[in-house]
C-alpha cells in the first residue's frame, strides 16, 4: 500500500535536520520504501513530497506518526540524530451535563467503539494548511468536519467518522450483522443490497445509518446545517470488512485500513486528535462525556528471546546495548535478565510479531541488512538441474516467438457465458460478475484479446500459456497447464504449417484427425494424436479466426531432445508433381497420408490449389537403385487407382 506526505507534515513528528532525500535514502534501507521524493511549492515556499510503500503487515505505518517513528527508528541507528516529537493529547474535562448516547456493541463485531459529541460548530471552512495536506496525499477536500476526520486517518492511521449528531433516532448505535438482502444507501447517493452478515449500525429501530469501516450512509451525513457532530471511532473484525468491502466493491481507504487489523488501542489517540481539530478549527465545544466500549482490552505480550539466537541467526556479533537501542526505539520495551530479552510488545505491533524469529528481524531490518558481512559458500556449489518444466516453458514460448506469436496475459476469472457453470469453479467472493469463475480454456479469453486487436488488416499471431481449472469432487482443482493461440487474417494451412513445424521442432510424430465441435465452423476442425494421445486441436472458429490450443505437459513428455538419425540415402528420389481433381469436401490430410503408406514413396507436399484441382509433390525413393520412369508410371498409376477408389480423385491430364 502507497500513501502520499508532505516533509512539513511528516516534521511535525520527526524532529531532524536531515534533508529530504536522505530521509528517503536512509529510510528506504531499513523501514519502508519511499519510491519517489519530488520537490513541490506549497503557499510559495518549497516543500517534498514522499511517495511511500508500507508492506500489507506493517498497518502501523500506514501514517505520519506511524512512517515518522520508523523513521527515527532508521535514522538513529545511521548516526543521523533525530527524535520523535510526542502527540500530547489530553483528555478535557467532560461537561456537567453530557449529551446522551449509548453503544449497544456485539464484541464479536467491534473490538472497540468510541464517541464524542461535539456542538456548536462554527466554522466550516477547511484551513489551507488542512487543505494542501489532505489533497496532496489523494484526498479531496470537501468541508471541515469531513475533512478532518479524513486528517486524523491520514495523521494517526485510524479511519474515523462524523454523524450528525440529531439526525441519529434515539441517540444509539446498535452494531450488530446485516441480514441478507438490506439495503443502505451510501453518502454520495449509491443503493447497495448487503449480502449479509456484515457489520452495521441500527439506529434502534431498524434502519441502517452506517457501512462501518467501509462507507457512511445518507441517512446520517454532515451537511450545511449541521450543529451538533457525533465523531465517532470504531475498530471492527478486519475479516469481515475485508469481506463486505471486496463483495460490495467498495475500495475506501478507510476499508484498505481495517482489513489490515488496525490497532484498537490507536482509537483513543484518533478520538483524541479529533477532538483537538473539530476545537481548533471548527470552534466546536465538547458537549457529552467520552463514550468507550472496549469488552477486551489489550493485553502485553512478551517474548523470550536470547542474545545467542539472535545472533545466531543473523550470523554476527551485535552487543547487548545495540539490541535493546534497536528495540526502544521500535516502541518494544526489552529487559535484560542474564543474557536473555524480555521483550514486551506494543499493541500497534501485536498483530505481526508472535515469535522470537520476528524479533530477530526487527533486529536484523534495523541494524541494517546491508551491514551484514557477506561471505562465500563455503560448500560446492549446488548442480543444475537439466530438463525442468521452466526449461520447457521457455522452448515452447522461444518456438512460438521464432514463428511470429506475441504472448499475451489473459485473467484466470471470467464471467459465467465463458464456462459450462456445472462445469466450472465459481468463486464465494467474485470481484465482479465477469469474473465469477475460474475458467475451463483459454479460448474465449484469446477470442476477446483478439477481437479487441482486429482494428486493422495486418495479421497477427497471439498466444498465452496458462493454467485451466478442471473441478474434481471434494479437492482442489486440476491445473492443467495449456498453450493456446489464436491467428487473424492468416490462410489456414500457413498457421497450420506454424504448428506443425513447432511440434517437428520438438520431434513429435503426430497427425490430424478431422472432428467437429461447438464453437468451431463444421468440417473445420481438426484433432492433434500422437501416439494414442490428444494433444490438442486446431480450427477455424465461428468468429472466423483460427485457433490452435496443445496441453503443455503432453508435450513435454513426448517431446525428444535429438530427432531420430537417419542416414542419407545412398540414390536418388524421383520427384514428380501430381495434380488431382478431388470431390467437394475432401479431406485432404486422409488422402495425403494414403500417399504417404504406399511403397516407395518417401514424402509427399501439397504445392498448390486452383477450385477443385489440387497438385501434389511425390518424392519415390528406392533403397538400392534409382527408378526408372516406367517404375514411377507404374507406382503412380497404382497411387491414382487407390485414390480413385477411395476418395474418387481423377487424374488431371
Amino acid at each position: 500500500m502507497n500513501i502520499q506526505i508532505l516533509d512539513s507534515w511528516l516534521r511535525e513528528f520527526l524532529k531532524t535536520k536531515a534533508s529530504a532525500k536522505l530521509i528517503a535514502k536512509t529510510v528506504s534501507l531499513s523501514g519502508p520504501t519511499f519510491d519517489r521524493t519530488n520537490a513541490v511549492k506549497v503557499n510559495n515556499k518549497k516543500d517534498w513530497i514522499y511517495d511511500v510503500e508500507v508492506t500489507t503487515n506493517r498497518v502501523d505505518a500506514m501514517s505520519v506518526y506511524g512512517i515518522a517513528r520508523e523513521a527515527v527508528a532508521v535514522l538513529s541507528q545511521s548516526d543521523i540524530k533525530a527524535r520523535l516529537a510526542p502527540l500530547n493529547l489530553k483528555k478535557d474535562k467532560s461537561p456537567a451535563k453530557s449529551l446522551p448516547f449509548t453503544i449497544v456493541n456485539n464484541q464479536k463485531l467491534a473490538r472497540r467503539a468510541m464517541g464524542i459529541v461535539i456542538e456548536n460548530i462554527e466554522k466550516r471552512n477547511t484551513p489551507d494548511w488542512m487543505r494542501v495536506r489532505l489533497e496532496t496525499s489523494g484526498i479531496r477536500s470537501l468541508n471541515a468536519i469531513v475533512d478532518i476526520t479524513n486528517y486524523v486517518m491520514l495523521e494517526i492511521g485510524h479511519p474515523t467518522h462524523a454523524f450528525d449528531y440529531d439526525k441519529i433516532k434515539n441517540k444509539k448505535f446498535i452494531i450488530r450483522e446485516s441480514q441478507k438482502g438490506e439495503k443502505i444507501t451510501s453518502f454520495d447517493g449509491k443503493n447497495y443490497e448487503l449480502p449479509g452478515g456484515d457489520i452495521i449500525f441500527d439506529d434502534g429501530e431498524g434502519e441502517i445509518i452506517d457501512l462501518p469501516g467501509i462507507i457512511g450512509a445518507k441517512n446520517s451525513v454532515v451537511d450545511e446545517n449541521t450543529r451538533k457532530v457525533l465523531f465517532f471511532v470504531d475498530n471492527s473484525s478486519p475479516r469481515i470488512i475485508r469481506k463486505t468491502s471486496m463483495t460490495l466493491n467498495i475500495r475506501t481507504l478507510a476499508a484498505a485500513l481495517n482489513e489490515k487489523n488496525v490497532d484498537p488501542e490507536l482509537a483513543e489517540i484518533a478520538l483524541l486528535r479529533g477532538i483537538n481539530l473539530f476545537q481548533t478549527v471548527c470552534k466546536g465545544r465538547i458537549a457529552s462525556k467520552i463514550y468507550d466500549n472496549y469488552p477486551n482490552p489489550y493485553k502485553t505480550k512478551t517474548i523470550s528471546v536470547s542474545k545467542k539466537f539472535i545472533n545466531s541467526r543473523l550470523g554476527i556479533d551485535i552487543p547487548n546495548t545495540q539490541i535493546k537501542k534497536i528495540l526502544v526505539s521500535l516502541g518494544f520495551t526489552a529487559d535484560l535478565q542474564k543474557d536473555e530479552f524480555k521483550i514486551q510488545i506494543p499493541s500497534f505491533r501485536a498483530s505481526d510479531i508472535n515469535i522470537p524469529e520476528d524479533i530477530v528481524e526487527e533486529v536484523a531490518r534495523i541494524y541494517g541488512y546491508h551491514n551484514l558481512p557477506s561471505e562465500l559458500m563455503a560448500t560446492s556449489l549446488p548442480q543444475p538441474v537439466f530438463n525442468t518444466t521452466f526449461d520447457f516453458e521457455a522452448k515452447l514460448k522461444n518456438l512460438l516467438v521464432g514463428h511470429g506469436g506475441r504472448e499475451v496475459y489473459t485473467l484466470s476469472m471470467v464471467p459465467a457465458k465463458w464456462v459450462d457453470t456445472k462445469k466450472a469453479l465459481e468463486l464465494k467472493n467474485p470481484l465482479g460478475k465477469n469474473s465469477r469463475y475460474l475458467k475451463t480454456s483459454l479460448m474465449p479469453s484469446l477470442i476477446e484479446a483478439a477481437q479487441k486487436n482486429r482494428g486493422g488488416k495486418e495479421p497477427f499471431h497471439i498466444f498465452e500459456m496458462a493454467n485451466v481449472y478442471i473441478p474434481k469432487t471434494g479437492q482442489l482443482p486440476k491445473e492443467k497447464l495449456t498453450v493456446a493461440g489464436v491467428f487473424f487474417n492468416y490462410p489456414y494451412r500457413e498457421a497450420k504449417g506454424i504448428i506443425e513445424a513447432i511440434l517437428k521442432k520438438l520431434n513429435i510424430k503426430y497427425f490430424f484427425g478431422a472432428e467437429d465441435m461447438a464453437g468451431f465452423i463444421p468440417s473445420k476442425r481438426v484433432k492433434i494424436i500422437s501416439e494414442g494421445e490428444l494433444l490438442g486441436e486446431l480450427g477455424v472458429t465461428e468468429s472466423d479466426f483460427i485457433y490452435w490450443e496443445l496441453e503443455v505437459e503432453k508435450l513435454r513428455k513426448l517431446t525428444k531432445a535429438l530427432a531420430r538419425y537417419q542416414p542419407i540415402p545412398k540414390y536418388p528420389a524421383q520427384i514428380e508433381d501430381l495434380t488431382l481433381i478431388l470431390p467437394p469436401k475432401t479431406q485432404v490430410g486422409e488422402l495425403m497420408g494414403l500417399i504417404e503408406k504406399q511403397k516407395y514413396v518417401s514424402k509427399v507436399d501439397l504445392r498448390d490449389i486452383h477450385k477443385d484441382a489440387y497438385t501434389f509433390r511425390i518424392w519415390y525413393r528406392h533403397p538400392s537403385k534409382t527408378f526408372t520412369n516406367k517404375e514411377v508410371e507404374k507406382l503412380r498409376n497404382k497411387i491414382v487407382g487407390e485414390l480413385s477408389k477411395k476418395f474418387g480423385a481423377v487424374l488431371k491430364d
